[in-house]
């Protein structure tokens, strides 16, 4: 992607920097997970269920990170924190290198799991500081965008190094990894950002102990919400995958063709399914039609065991890859406009990471999930997990509600997402 392009994705010129940040984030990703699978086994000699053992721990600790991170950006600055994470994550990937081991592989796996978890709320929090409070919607659908164009080239790259073949070039993806953290790291000490409104908050509210944001029942029911419809991240990466190439009568290489038509259809459609979503209330509009979109999805990747031709099962696979990159937009743009409009200005960061908690731990038991209760379990399965979606987008709505009526949102300004678009009176200043 080029310079200009990005520019005109851009909200701002600092938006455009920002992207570029993903950009080159995400290229390196991309060039992590298309070859690690392979360098793991290939070149340090580890077990197909070692490594998915040390990559399920590293998951469980990366639940442990966000929030300490988050009160510690609320202190100092979303970008500092971020700076640091990524600088973290560079040495992480470049130790693969020196890996000999399943014991050194779970040392490092483990350390990176809690600071690559720990940044993505950091990259939330910075966008606000970027492009303000109106834009921080859009801002995160480019983000989508560029990720996707990211993490494809990134793939691509480690097309090229797994043809090669050489211990070389297998450690090249991981210290091109690493590269792209350290540049990361850089380009967002170049960035210029709004001044921090710090006037809501106290120094006792950050360095206090009593954890607000966990102790916030109705926010982390928010975020509770928000992780069950998350699961749509392993339906796609291992429930869909799994039933195409033992349940259906699809060529194994359907596959690879709809994952390209689910990051096709992000990459040109996700900026406009996100408009409308700045506020609450387009978050809960958003995040029901995901419900729907979603559910949709699961009946067809059901009925695809039941299609007797190779056309028949291609057309309802096809038509369920669309449906749940639909219900996979619409959940992004609402989970951006939930968590921020749902959190006071005290302690955002913190509330932020708190909300990414069930991103954590879908990346955590989502795969496990998907094997052992919807695969093993055929239509049924597929049954129970669309019920799951619908309830869950129906949900949204009372949550919501009840987190805007919290005492805690009298610290956020009048402009903000809360409690007046959904018509709920905001409590009186004690």
């Amino acid at each position: 992607m080029s310079d200009t392009f990005i520019r005109r994705l851009a909200v701002n010129r600092s938006g455009a920097g920002l992207l570029l940040v993903g950009l080159v984030d995400a290229t390196g990703t991309g060039l992590y997970l298309a070859g690690s699978a392979l360098f793991f086994t290939r070149i340090v000699g580890l077990s197909t269920s070692q490594v998915g053992l040390g990559l399920s721990v590293a998951g469980v600790l990366g639940i442990l990170g966000p929030i300490p991170f988050g009160r510690l950006a609320d202190r100092w600055s979303p970008r500092a924190v971020l700076m640091l994470l990524h600088l973290c994550c560079a040495a992480g990937f470049a130790s693969y290198v020196l890996v000999d081991g399943f014991v050194s592989f779970m040392v490092v796996a483990g350390l990176l799991g809690i600071a690559e978890q720990s940044a993505r709320p950091m990259s939330q929090a910075l966008v606000e500081q970027v492009v303000g409070e109106e834009s921080r919607n859009a801002m995160a659908a480019r983000f989508r965008v560029v990720y996707n164009v990211g993490y494809t080239g990134g793939a691509l790259l480690a097309a090229l190094a797994i043809q090669i073949g050489t211990r070389s070039s297998f450690l090249t993806i991981m210290i091109g990894d690493a590269v792209s953290f350290i540049l990361s790291a850089t380009l967002l000490a170049f960035l210029r950002l709004r001044p921090a409104d710090r006037s809501a908050r106290s120094s006792r509210g950050v360095s206090s102990l009593r954890l607000p944001a966990l102790r916030d029942r109705w926010y982390t029911a928010a975020t509770g919400v928000n992780a069950l419809m998350l699961l749509h991240m392993a339906l796609l990466s291992v429930g869909v995958p799994l039933w195409i190439t033992t349940h259906t009568r699809a060529d194994d290489s359907l596959v690879a063709i709809l994952l390209v038509v689910n990051t096709v259809i992000a990459i040109l459609l996700q900026v406009r399914v996100a408009r409308g979503t700045e506020k609450v209330t387009g978050g809960i509009t958003a995040m029901r039609r995901a419900g729907v979109a979603l559910a949709l999805s699961c009946a067809c990747f059901a009925a695809a065991a039941y299609a007797h031709s190779a056309v028949e099962v291609t057309v309802v696979l096809l038509a369920g890859i669309v449906l749940l990159t639909f219900g996979e937009m619409f959940q992004s743009a609402a989970q951006w406009s939930l968590s921020f409009g749902l959190a006071p200005t005290r302690s955002r960061v913190e509330y932020l990471a708190t909300f990414h908690i069930g991103s954590s731990v879908q990346v955590a038991v989502g795969p496990l999930l998907m094997t052992v209760g919807v695969i093993n379990n055929g239509t049924a399965g597929w049954a129970v997990l669309a019920a799951v979606f619908l309830l869950t987008g129906m949900a949204v709505r009372p949550v919501a509600a009840a987190a805007a009526r919290r005492p805690q949102l009298v610290d956020k300004e009048p402009t903000d997402s809360g409690a007046p678009e959904l018509g709920i009176p905001t409590p009186p200043r004690p």
